[in-house]
């Protein structure tokens, strides 16, 4: 991405109520002058950031204009907003295009900013975190990391790996004298690399914050999964019906569960068949079990045949799936059969939502080890996971250095996971880093 040219591209989406058309760029204000007609200059000292009414072409057309560096990107910003629309918006657009403007690539107003130091490269990626939050959990987990919580935590660790690789520079520097290390400074190797512990434990739950996790519901016909995912979605996206077989392809849908978003995908019940339909069905429904990162596999409390309920449970559920006794309601005299360790079990009733809680424990259990974990304050995406493993693994090296008197070596790998630290907050970025992080946006932020 060049900074040079002056870009364009919508911010909105389309077809809402009002489209915003953003300009970004050394001549924006220039372009927008062109292609917009009204009562107020908007480059006059007096009507920066004030929203002025105008024309772009016959349409109306609100106008701001956001002077460098006092702007999203830090450069000069011009925002258009127009009538909601494809044909409104897409006319603005093109006024700006014809005018000078280049179209803008996915993520280039935050490139900018991060360019123009408006953000760090962690503030970048939680712009995107935000947009695509799944959650209240997630969208504040974002929103702390783009108000900066993450990247002052790895300053801190930045701070502390430097302070213990300069006093070890220093006995380079003056091999002959008896030098002491600073006080405290020994220490700090210890402090850095428990904060890499901290924020590297985080990892699982940011994880799950940020990209959800994939819930399959699993079992044979009419064990209640159709309405297992109704119940957790909190609509009637399955058809629910008594007839085995009803649910011959997988249906999807999105969910929050204790402030953690899932994808929850209700599979064909699982079965031999001279159906073709019915098995491809269940061709589908195994594939998306083995890529599942938590299986619900639903059991008949009600069936007749509970030993084959269980059969099949052992037969085709991966390790860890959960095993759910559903239809409690209708069968409150039955004791379910016991089941290996390696299941948890969990009893509910899909119709009425008896014992849900117990269901969402076991869930939370799976991915976190409690029942109601404490969701993080911060935590690194993976990106920043994997150059903490790199740092971490550096600064056990140089401590076993240290310790030898080895400074040399100790200074080296302290100044490797330094690098390692500041990649991630975009200290030491080089372009293909960029171009993997700023692909994954949307046009227009």
């Amino acid at each position: 991405m060049n900074t040079a040219d002056t870009i364009v591209a919508p911010a909105s989406a389309v077809s809402g109520a009002v489209a915003v058309i953003r300009l970004s760029g050394a001549e924006a204000l220039d372009i927008a002058r062109r292609i917009w007609r009204g009562r107020r200059d908007p480059g006059a000292p007096e009507n920066i950031r004030k929203m002025l009414l105008g024309k772009v072409g016959d349409a109306p057309v609100l106008a701001v204009y956001m002077k460098a560096p006092h702007s999203y990107t830090g450069d000069d910003v011009v925002e258009l907003q127009c009538h909601g629309g494809a044909a409104a918006a897409h006319s603005v657009l093109a006024a700006a295009l014809d005018a000078g403007c280049r179209m803008a690539e996915p993520g280039e107003f935050t490139f900018r900013a991060f360019v123009n130091g408006k953000l760090d490269l962690l503030q970048a990626e939680a712009v995107a975190d935000v947009v695509r939050s799944g959650s209240d959990a997630a969208l504040k987990l974002a929103e702390r990391q783009l108000a900066g919580r993450l990247s002052a935590r790895l300053g801190q660790l930045y701070d502390l790996i430097n302070r213990f690789r300069s006093e070890c520079e220093a006995r380079l520097d003056f091999p002959d004298e008896e030098l002491d290390f600073a006080p405290g400074v020994p220490d700090a190797l210890t402090e850095a690399a428990a904060v890499i512990g901290q924020l590297l434990a985080a990892l699982p739950a940011g994880a799950a914050l940020r990209d959800g996790v994939n819930v399959v519901l699993a079992g044979r016909p009419n064990s209640g999964k159709s309405s297992l995912l109704n119940l957790l979605s909190g609509r009637d996206r399955a058809i629910v019906s008594d007839i085995p077989g009803t649910t011959r392809d997988t249906v999807e849908c999105d969910a929050v569960i204790r402030g953690i978003p899932v994808h929850l995908t209700d599979t064909a019940g699982l079965r031999d068949s001279t159906d073709a339909v019915e098995k491809l069905g269940v061709e589908r429904s195994r594939r998306s079990i083995a890529a599942a990162q938590i299986v619900l596999w639903l059991l008949d409390l009600t069936s007749t045949e509970p030993e084959q309920e269980v059969a099949e449970l052992l037969r085709s559920a991966p390790p860890g799936s959960i095993a759910v006794w559903n239809k409690v309601d209708l069968a409150a005299d039955r004791t379910p059969p016991d089941l290996p360790e390696r299941f948890p079990v969990v009893s509910i009733s899909a119709r009425t939502g008896e014992n849900l809680e117990a269901l969402y424990d076991a869930v939370m259990k799976q991915l976190f080890a409690a029942a109601r974990p404490e969701l993080p304050e911060i935590a690194p995406n993976a990106r920043a996971g994997r150059e903490l493993e790199v740092a971490r693994a550096a600064l056990e090296v140089a401590e076993k250095e240290y310790r030898r008197g080895n400074y040399e070596l100790a200074a080296e790998e302290s100044a490797r996971a330094a690098r390692a630290v500041g990649v991630i907050v975009g200290r030491h970025a080089d372009p293909d880093l960029l171009d993997e992080v700023f692909k994954n946006f949307c046009i227009g932020k």
